[in-house]
C-alpha cells in the first residue's frame, strides 16, 4: 500500500512537472510573437478618410486619383494606397472638405495603370459624398457601395478558423481528449470568436479595430472562464482556469497580427 502511494506521488509529481514545463512553453512562444510581430498603434488618430475606395485585386502599378474642377481650373489628387492580402484600399483625404464641398458637385475618380485606364463620377448628393467607402470593379468600370458580399464570411471564417486551431493544439496539449470536452471547445469558441470577427467586420474601421478587438477578448476571456471552468469534467477547474488564460493570450497575439495581414 506504502508502494502505490510513492508511485502515485511520483506520477503526480512528473505530471505537474510536465504542466509547468507546458505552461513556460506557452508563455515563450506568446513573447516571441510579441517580439516579432510588432503592430504600430497610434493615439489622436487624425481625421477618417472622407472616400475609401477597395479594389480587388488591383495591378501593382494601379493608381487612383480626384479631378476637382472649379472656375474651369482642374486639380487632381492622388489617393493613398494602402496593400492588404488580395485586395488594396485607396484612401483620400481632405480636411478642408466641408467648407469646399460644392468642389465635389463634378468630381470624378481616374482610374490609371497599364492596363486600365478610365473615369468614374463621384459627385455629391444632398451635400455629402454619395461613396465614402465603395469596391472598384475594374472589369465593369463601375463603383458600387459598400464591400463586396462574400468579403465579410470569407474574412470571417478565416480568423475564426485560425484561432480555432491555435485554441485547439493548446487545448489537447492540456490533456483533453474526451468527445463531451470537444464539443464544448467547439461550441463555446464558434459563440465566442464568432460573434467577435462578426463585431469587427463590415465597416472601414481598421484604424480602431485593434483597440475594439484588445477590449472584446478580454469579455471573451471572462465568458470562456466562466464556461469551460463550469462545463469541463474531463480535469480539475484549476487546469481549464490555465488553459482557457493561456489559449487568450495566443489567440490575442495571433487576432492582433491577423488584423494586420487581413481585411476587416
Amino acid at each position: 500500500m506504502q508502494f502505490s502511494n510513492e508511485l502515485y506521488l511520483i506520477y503526480a509529481e512528473n505530471r505537474g512537472s510536465a504542466m509547468k514545463n507546458r505552461l513556460a512553453l506557452f508563455l515563450s512562444l506568446i513573447l516571441f510573437l510579441s517580439v516579432i510581430f510588432i503592430t504600430p498603434v497610434k493615439a489622436n488618430a487624425a481625421m477618417p478618410p472622407i472616400l475609401t475606395v477597395v479594389v480587388v485585386n488591383p495591378p501593382d502599378d494601379l493608381s487612383l486619383s480626384i479631378a476637382l474642377t472649379q472656375a474651369e481650373q482642374t486639380e487632381t489628387k492622388l489617393l493613398e494606397r494602402q496593400d492588404i492580402a488580395w485586395e488594396a484600399k485607396f484612401k483620400y483625404f481632405d480636411h478642408h472638405f466641408w467648407s469646399n464641398s460644392e468642389l465635389y458637385n463634378n468630381a470624378k475618380l481616374i482610374v490609371a495603370s497599364k492596363d486600365y485606364n478610365f473615369e468614374v463620377d463621384l459627385g455629391l448628393e444632398n451635400g455629402k459624398m454619395v461613396c465614402r467607402l465603395c469596391t472598384l470593379d475594374l472589369n465593369s468600370q463601375t463603383l458600387s457601395k459598400g464591400f463586396p458580399a462574400w468579403r465579410a464570411p470569407v474574412t470571417i471564417a478565416l480568423r475564426v478558423i485560425l484561432t480555432l486551431l491555435i485554441e485547439g493544439i493548446v487545448f489537447y496539449l492540456f490533456g483533453y481528449r474526451e468527445k463531451r470536452s470537444w464539443i464544448i471547445f467547439l461550441i463555446v469558441n464558434l459563440i465566442t470568436q464568432g460573434v467577435l470577427h462578426i463585431l469587427l467586420s463590415g465597416s472601414d474601421m481598421a484604424g480602431y479595430a485593434i483597440l475594439i478587438f484588445w477590449f472584446a477578448e478580454i469579455v471573451v476571456l471572462i465568458i470562456e472562464m466562466i464556461a469551460f471552468i463550469t462545463l469541463l469534467r474531463e480535469h480539475k477547474k484549476w487546469r481549464a482556469a490555465i488553459y482557457v488564460f493561456v489559449a487568450n493570450l495566443l489567440s490575442l497575439a495571433l487576432g492582433s497580427v491577423l488584423l494586420y495581414y487581413l481585411p476587416v
